[in-house]
């Protein structure tokens, strides 16, 4: 099965996918919707990437982009080498069997099985009978799915119909998967499941998987990177445990919310201190008091695990003497600390 599975593309580059400048507006005139602003963004190549925003940031038309379904305006679209949006139609669809993409309402045709539904893309490259049997088999059981391949999408589940269409997005073998807020329609249990196939899938196969959300928990359980999307342009992206790392970002204040909003005493300083990996269980703060003429007062923080990395961060109090003298100890230590 492995050989069915394995992507066997050359690596070209350590980018899977890069846009340039990308805008897209629907409409004319006054009345035009200018849904993506210059967009800049960079998918490594076996990387779990998520794109974060509120509805109508222009996440699903970002990501519908990739694969041309939307042409942009302007800007570039490269995806594994190829730049998409200078592909004719031939070329563009002989591109697009390298990217799956899945989809909220799963869009499942009714009349078809399970594994005729998961066949469909391998019909219409005209893969020989005997060749799709076997494929499908495979790609079932990849997903759990084996006892469903004769089910008809009424008689599934929500959870079955989105890793029935995980299985059909793999089924031209794609170097990347494109997943449009994937798990939205899903309860927590279903979402926790497709969620921890998907990484799976990426760790098994090299998969490179770009997934646009609203939903914070879908970044903290799988992403290694993330974009920050608003009103259709990105204020924010990089690697999850470099944002998380400084306080004053947007994704760190997302799951680290300020405590206080009015300034420290005067004598003392507020920091928030961020623990990354095995720092983030280290008795620290005990240890600053003991080595430090200061006073430690907590005044709030949490440790959470986020994109597979224990993950803490305390916002404290600092006072006495040395307080600077803690705080450079602190950085020392490789511990993020902003401090007003």
């Amino acid at each position: 099965m492995a050989g069915h599975l394995q992507n066997a593309l050359p690596q070209q580059s350590e980018k899977m996918i890069t846009l340039k400048g990308v805008s897209k507006s629907f409409g004319n005139g006054g009345n035009a919707v200018h849904a993506l602003h210059e967009v800049d963004l960079e998918v490594g190549r076996g990387e779990i990437f998520g794109v974060v925003g509120a509805s109508g940031a222009g996440k699903s038309t970002l990501i519908r982009c990739v694969n041309l379904l939307e042409k942009p305006d302007k800007g570039s679209v490269e995806v594994d080498g190829q730049v998409m949006t200078t592909l004719g139609d031939a070329e563009l669809r002989k591109a697009r069997q390298r990217i799956g993409m899945i989809f909220q309402l799963f869009n499942l045709l009714s009349s078809r099985t399970a594994a005729q539904n998961v066949a469909f893309p391998l019909e219409i490259q005209k893969m020989e009978k005997p060749l799709r049997e076997k494929r499908v088999e495979e790609l079932l059981e990849m997903v759990g799915l084996t006892d469903k391949a004769g089910s008809y999408p009424a008689q599934l589940s929500g959870g079955q119909k989105q890793r029935v269409g995980i299985a059909r997005a793999l089924a031209t073998n794609p170097s990347v998967l494109l997943c449009d807020e994937a798990t939205s329609a899903l309860d927590p249990a279903n979402t926790r499941a497709i969620l921890t196939l998907l990484k799976d899938l990426n760790q098994r196969l090299g998969l490179t998987i770009l997934l646009i959300t609203h939903e914070m928990e879908v970044v903290r359980q799988i992403c290694d990177h993330v974009a920050i999307l608003e009103e259709g342009r990105v204020v924010e992206q990089g690697a999850i445990s470099d944002l998380i790392a400084n306080p004053t970002s947007r994704l760190s204040q997302a799951f680290f919310p300020p405590i206080l909003d009015s300034q420290p005493a005067e004598g003392s300083v507020w920091a928030a201190i961020t623990f990354l990996g095995g720092s983030a269980d280290e008795p620290v703060l005990t240890n600053l008091v003991r080595k430090f003429d200061v006073e430690v007062n907590i005044l709030g923080g949490s440790i959470q695990t986020i994109g597979g990395q224990r993950v803490g961060q305390l916002q404290v109090e600092l006072k006495g003497e040395q307080t600077q003298e803690a705080v450079e100890h602190l950085r020392e230590l490789n511990l993020r600390v902003e401090v007003r």
